[in-house]
């Protein structure tokens, strides 16, 4: 493609008290949604106690859409695709889920790096660094359908290096807290086989314009408590900051392996 596109690693933004209010109570009930079921677990016993999933993953990720870092030159307009693994530095994902009942907590943390130069001028080059963690609470269906409520927050942090000729160097960081909700459905084929889907959509003008969150993900269970994964995730987010422009899509296959406790 023509130009690269990047930008990131976020800084505190503009937004007014209320909506910071917002999103620090979009936290607390996200992060509180197993408390009361904690605390009545202890005299429960073992007809209603937490269960609990690690789940370390990779998402071979590519990167498409418009940035602008710091206003270097101008805005940078890319369709660039990080898709091959070539470009990928580095990348670590884990997921950890709790559940008890209807209730369900999940954290979920990734980070990645991503590097590659470009034909357009000698040693131009361009650096995407950076990651997310999402605290999301879930509330399953009273009539026993495998369907979820959804309603947490995602807080991302990008850093963005560009280097290309003959635009200056320019490096840009924001961070940014979105609120988010969404819906869950898990299914099982068989004792063995599983798949989960997954859609949220968050932002509203908060922090980003909005972010949207789709998956797809399969599980083969080939222990007691072990579960292979795999499947595509697809982030789109619309963010406008004080240095950062960002319209960019990321998505890619996932795989993972999840312990059960």
């Amino acid at each position: 493609m023509s130009v690269p596109a990047v930008v990131l690693y976020l800084s505190p933004m503009n937004i007014g008290i209320s909506l910071r209010n917002l999103c620090r109570r979009a936290a607390w009930l996200a992060l509180a949604v197993g408390i009361p079921g904690a605390a009545s677990a202890q005299g429960a016993g073992t007809q209603d106690i937490w269960t609990v999933e690690l789940t370390p993953y990779l998402w071979a990720a590519g990167l498409d859409g418009n940035t602008a870092a710091d206003g270097a030159g101008s805005e940078i307009d890319t369709d660039y695709k990080f898709f091959s693994l070539d470009n990928l530095d580095f990348a670590l994902g884990t997921a950890l889920e709790a559940r008890k009942g209807r209730w369900g907590m999940l954290y979920d943390a990734m980070y990645v790096e991503f590097s590659d130069a470009f034909e357009r001028g000698p040693s131009s080059e361009v650096e995407v660094s950076g990651g997310f963690v999402e605290a999301v609470g879930s509330m399953a269906a009273q009539n026993g359908r495998p369907l979820e409520l959804l309603f947490g927050v995602r807080y991302v942090a990008l850093k963005t290096v560009v280097d290309v000729a003959p635009i200056p160097r320019a490096t840009a960081r924001e961070s940014w807290l979105d609120p988010l909700v969404g819906l869950q459905y898990a299914y099982d084929f068989n004792d063995r086989w599983s798949v989960t889907v997954r859609g949220d959509i968050g932002g509203f003008g908060v922090a980003s314009d909005l972010a949207t969150n789709v998956s797809a993900m399969f599980g083969w269970r080939v222990a007691d408590k072990v579960t292979v994964r795999g499947g595509y995730r697809m982030l789109q987010m619309d963010f406008d900051g004080d240095s950062v422009f960002l319209d960019a899509t990321l998505q890619g296959y996932v795989v993972g392996a999840s312990w059960a406790f």
